[in-house]
Formats: C-alpha cells, sequence, structure tokens
C-alpha cells in the first residue's frame, strides 16, 4: 500500500522539481539493483498524479496513459521503463497546447484533442 502524500507544497515549481529529484534518485538506484524499490517506483507514480490533478485539476490524455503504463511496468517489475513513463508524463505536462497535440495526435492518431487543464495556470 502506497504511504499517503504528507509533504504539501506551496509552488509549482517546487513539486515538479522535486518529483524529478526523486525520479533520478530512484533512477540511480535502479542502476545498481532493482531489489526493494517496486514500492517506491508506485509511490512516484502516486506522486506524479497527485502533481497532475493539484496543478491542473486533471490528468490530460497523454500524461494518464503514460502514468497507467508506468502502473503496469512497475507491478511487472520493469521499474526503469516505469521511471521513464512517469519522466515523460511529467515532460509532456509541460507543452503548450499545440506540441502537445501536434506530438500527441501524430502518435496517437485517433485521438481527440480535448481540454488539458481545469485550473487557470
Amino acid at each position: 500500500m502506497h504511504t499517503p502524500l504528507k509533504k504539501q507544497f506551496t509552488k509549482k515549481d517546487n513539486m515538479f522539481n522535486d518529483l524529478l529529484g526523486k525520479l533520478e534518485k530512484l533512477d540511480l538506484k535502479l542502476s545498481r539493483s532493482y531489489e526493494n524499490h517496486q514500492e517506491a517506483t508506485l509511490q512516484l507514480v502516486t506522486e506524479a498524479e497527485y502533481y497532475l490533478n493539484y496543478e491542473y485539476g486533471v490528468i490530460s490524455p497523454w500524461e494518464a496513459k503514460e502514468l497507467e503504463a508506468a502502473k503496469n511496468f512497475a507491478n511487472s517489475h520493469w521499474l526503469k521503463a516505469a521511471t521513464q513513463a512517469i519522466a515523460i508524463a511529467l515532460v509532456v505536462s509541460e507543452y503548450s497546447d499545440d506540441e502537445y497535440w501536434g506530438a500527441y495526435t501524430y502518435i496517437n492518431q485517433c485521438a481527440v484533442r480535448s481540454p488539458r487543464r481545469i485550473k487557470p495556470m
């Protein structure tokens, strides 16, 4: 079971940078061994979901697809693949709408453009 998110962030950049830092540290640990890191990987998926919901009020399609893949990868014990999927979700969340939908619909041709933000930026 995941531990609850105890840390509250006051700024978007703090939360985003904190997640990227955690991903980098976990990726380094995974370079040495996968042992005992599955739970930490799943926790980062939870934290990324929290961040996207907190920051934007919704998890957009591309991010949702990547985070679902990350969960599946982690549950299959493919932890490096999971960390990469989490990183992709975070990076694409920063794209402008034109860049996001241009790239997403290029790789997902049946994708339908929808609002990516509920909260005003």
